[in-house]
């Protein structure tokens, strides 16, 4: 646990929370100060690490969700570890792209113990979205990296520890499908699992990593009842802090990588679906599902974190992918994890939500 001494006066000022110098930034097309009316594009915004430590003065538990395939969010990420505030605030750190039967090697790894790089790319590779999603993109590693940097100097009981949320699937022992789908079922609950038993039990803090759809709150009675965030909520009645990344033009002039709280602005009753470019998510208000949104940059603006061609010219490790595709059913072209991918994302086609499903 982080320190026990760390009263409500050591917290602020660790963070800045409350204060003028707190980091708190307003933004304004016109120029004028933001306030809380729906009808302009005034808003006001944090930087992520200020956001993120502030929302620590009240919750356990903190929620960053990503849109997948945006090396900006690898960005964020990497700006919020490097603060040296962090590790007086958060202990553990619990992420999607890791396979929880590699956590003795995580535990060893980011504590500055020696792994090799064949056995610590288990973490990622291996994961119950290989061969999808392998994981190769430089972000992943780095962010193994980083949190061992950040751990280097300091005590043992202030390093933060990364928890990894995915189910323990053991892909030697994997041969059909029905076996791979048992492991997917368990996604949120054993993410969830992993908070309640290792954080919240033990008195910690924790960051989550995962994509949104896993950590957005329930907004009606049984809505995403199954997934990690209201499952954590409604079995221990906390509250988890959510910020969901997501684009909007009328975010345009604020600064890249803040944060806007949805209470209180126009994207607490904006439709969701639009916001983070999700369909499925269409009727459903933003502020209902998140507590407050990052702001990465407009649509087009933002790019991939692309893996190098050369990693699958790896004949054991292409030949795994391939007996892993086949078990799916070969339901992806493996061939252009081989060829070089433009940097800039596709132009998303634009989300038209009808059904306002009576919000």
């Amino acid at each position: 646990m982080r320190d026990p001494r760390l009263t409500r006066r050591r917290f602020l000022a660790v963070t800045g929370a409350g204060t003028a110098a707190g980091g708190l930034l307003t933004t304004s097309s016109s120029g004028r100060s933001a306030g809380s009316s729906a009808g302009r594009a005034d808003v006001v915004t944090r930087g992520l690490t200020q956001a993120v430590l502030a929302a620590f003065e009240h919750h356990r538990l903190v929620a960053l969700g990503e849109s997948h395939g945006r090396q900006e969010h690898g960005d964020a990420q990497q700006m919020l570890l490097a603060d040296p505030r962090l590790p007086h605030v958060v202990d553990d750190i619990v992420v999607e792209f890791g396979n929880a039967m590699y956590q003795p090697i995580v535990d060893r790894f980011v504590a500055g113990g020696a792994v090799d790089d064949q056995v610590l790319r288990q973490v990622w590779r291996n994961t119950t979205q290989s061969p999808l999603a392998t994981g190769d993109q430089p972000i992943r590693e780095q962010f193994f990296r980083t949190v061992r940097a950040v751990n280097w100097t300091l005590p043992a009981e202030r390093r933060i520890r990364v928890l990894l949320g995915d189910p323990p699937i053991d892909w030697s022992r994997i041969t059909t499908q029905g076996q791979v789908d048992a492991f997917l079922a368990q996604r949120d609950t054993h993410m969830a699992s992993v908070v309640e038993r290792e954080v919240l039990a033990r008195k910690r803090r924790a960051l989550i990593f995962y994509g949104s759809g896993h950590v957005m709150h329930s907004p009606e009675p049984g809505q995403n009842a199954d997934h990690a965030v209201p499952l954590i909520e409604e079995q221990t009645g906390r509250h988890v802090y959510v910020i969901v990344a997501g684009s909007h033009p009328r975010l345009a002039t604020c600064p890249r990588r803040t944060v806007i709280p949805c209470s209180g602005s126009w994207l607490e009753s904006t439709d969701a679906g639009r916001f983070m470019d999700a369909p499925r998510l269409c009727g459903f208000p933003l502020g209902k599902l998140a507590d407050a949104v990052l702001y990465l940059g407009q649509l087009t603006d933002l790019t991939q974190p692309l893996w190098n061609p050369a990693i699958f010219l790896d004949p054991v490790y292409w030949a795994e992918l391939q007996r892993r595709n086949a078990i799916n059913g070969n339901l992806i072209d493996l061939e252009q994890y081989r060829q070089q991918q433009p940097v800039t994302l596709p132009a998303p086609p634009p989300v038209s939500c009808v059904a306002n499903r009576g919000h």
